[in-house]
């Protein structure tokens, strides 16, 4: 095999990202490439040819000339030899519980690292403890035969509320939390409280705003500290005495 046909080997292996650091490649590399040809000089022609496209050092985008790639598999792509989940919005509009543009795919790791453009998208790895990371609920599934971690829909809302930051559109909760069912939001309102205190009050805020039943987890809870629904909210916003959140 000759370095033109790694693109569409990948492609056929349903890998969405080159990465010449991942497992993969290293069993890979003895059957696409000649002994003693270069890695990187082989990614350069193939960049240039338009096959590849850079996302980060070492890491490429398998360019498929017939359909786009879902960013949601190219994000997972990135960190596919790490212990990671898609989480926020990519997760709830895999879901089907989001309907509006995705610019931010934020993945969870165990340490922060650097946004990475993918077109159409920026991938935002965040870090979280390694406690919360791997009993996260998450699971690992295809879009398009390309492989993804995501995030379960009840994991996606607890982090967006532990993480304001971590959600684009965060306004939208409200209207993604109707959709659950009575026992998916005591299971929400479990993690929630499990995580934080302060997830916990802008679930209660959220519920009792919409006039949900407030799940049993809830109801004794009476927070100390005040916090905000959004990230970058003033004080002077509408506020809830109840559950002590800025909304």
């Amino acid at each position: 095999m000759s370095c033109t046909d790694i693109p569409a080997w990948y492609l056929r292996q349903r890998i969405a990202v080159l990465d010449l650091h991942s497992a993969a490649w290293a069993r890979a590399r003895p059957e696409l490439l000649p002994p003693g040809y270069p890695a990187d000089v082989c990614m350069r022609r193939l960049t240039a040819a338009g096959r590849l496209r850079r996302l980060k050092k070492g890491a490429y985008l398998v360019v498929d000339p017939v359909r786009e790639t879902p960013s949601i598999a190219v994000a997972s792509g990135l960190y596919a030899d790490t212990p990671h989940h898609v989480t926020t919005d990519a997760a709830l509009a895999f879901h089907g519980l989001l309907d509006q543009p995705v610019p931010m795919i934020t993945v969870v790791l165990g340490k922060r690292g650097r946004p990475v453009a993918i077109g159409g998208a920026t991938v935002s790895p965040v870090s979280l403890a390694s406690r919360w990371l791997s009993s996260a609920d998450a699971y690992e599934t295809t879009v398009q035969g390309f492989a993804v971690r995501v995030a379960a829909r009840e994991q996606a809302v607890v982090d967006a509320l532990a993480e304001p930051a971590w959600m684009t559109h965060g306004s939208l909760l409200p209207e993604i939390l109707a959709a659950f069912s009575e026992a998916e939001l005591a299971r929400t309102a479990d993690r929630a409280l499990a995580r934080s205190t302060a997830a916990a009050q802008r679930l209660g805020y959220l519920l009792e705003d919409t006039g949900r039943e407030l799940p049993p987890a809830l109801r004794s809870l009476r927070p100390v500290r005040a916090v905000r629904l959004r990230p970058g909210q003033a004080s002077s916003a509408p506020y809830s005495s109840r559950w002590r959140v800025y909304g």
